[in-house]
């Protein structure tokens, strides 16, 4: 099976980049390519198999930050992994917030880049190592300063088997599969886990679960 990626930017270069470095994965590779946001949104809806987008929150359009909420929002299950060059802190911690699964300098070298698209994939997340912001946001609370920590006793024991298989990197199907529940029933679970658990992704919710020691739930 191929891995289809969306590379959302401005610069060819950057695509035929990106294409070349993803070569190391050993896989076969198709890159569809956007040049500004609305022409993302539209590529991710044409493209139903894409298993993950890498975007430029520095291209044409709507503002970048914004295009990771309204990404998310519109393919809840296709992670966002932005690769720019505007790395301070602040903005890879933003990047997170809204939901973006991984973030990328574009200074990076490409053994970076193929690294955290294969931590992606497996459902986790990822940044480069060097990023400042990195280790205080993917260690600490996802949630606004000055609220608690969410409550894992809201959750139902159907929740909370359905919590335990993504956490293990399944799909709504294999969710579905496994529980004898339609994907559109997994689909509504997985939307109220992430309200209680106070996250907008799987990854962020992952990271909830491990550091609440619901792994196993």
């Amino acid at each position: 099976m191929p891995l289809n990626l969306l590379v959302i930017d401005d610069h060819p270069l950057v695509q035929q980049g990106v294409a070349s470095a993803l070569e190391g994965l050993g896989l076969d590779v198709r890159i569809v390519s956007a040049r500004g946001s609305e022409q993302g949104l539209s590529a991710a809806a044409a493209n139903p198999d894409l298993d993950a987008v890498l975007m430029d929150v520095a291209a044409p359009g709507a503002n970048g930050f914004a295009m990771i909420g309204e990404m998310r929002k519109r393919f809840t299950e296709l992670p966002v992994i932005v690769l720019s060059a505007l790395d301070d802190p602040a903005n890879v911690k933003r990047a997170l917030d809204l939901g973006a699964a991984g973030f990328i300098p574009k200074s990076s070298p490409t053994d970076v880049l193929i690294k955290v698209l294969q931590q992606v994939l497996k459902g986790n997340a990822a940044v480069e190592p060097n990023s400042a912001a990195v280790s205080k946001h993917l260690n600490g609370s996802s949630h606004p300063p000055g609220e608690g920590a969410p409550d894992a006793t809201l959750l139902t024991l159907r929740q909370l088997q359905v919590l335990s298989r993504v956490c293990q990197g399944k799909t709504n199907k294999q969710v579905a599969s496994e529980l004898g529940l339609s994907e559109k029933t997994v689909k509504a679970h997985v939307t109220a886990i992430f309200k209680i658990l106070g996250v907008v992704n799987r990854t962020q919710a992952v990271l909830v679960a491990r550091r609440m020691g619901m792994l196993n739930a």
